[in-house]
């Protein structure tokens, strides 16, 4: 029997690929990107870059994606 997963609103699986980027910029580019330090900016460079990912599959302005914690 196949067992599905039906929670998503508490959590759902990642796609390998998501998980190995993820883990590639937890382990090398832990810098805050609000600050103005090296860090900090390498990381601020990673968040736009996958800003204008999202928006460009959603055909949207990157200015239009606003990344949440929690």
């Amino acid at each position: 029997m196949k067992r599905v997963y039906l929670d998503n609103a508490a959590t759902t699986p990642l796609r390998k690929e998501v998980s190995d980027v993820m883990m590639a910029v937890l382990t090398n580019s832990y810098g805050n990107p609000s600050s103005s330090h090296a860090f900090g900016r390498s990381a601020k460079a990673i968040l736009e870059s996958c800003r204008k990912q999202v928006a460009s599959f959603f055909n949207i302005s990157p200015a239009e994606i606003i990344f949440t914690y929690g």
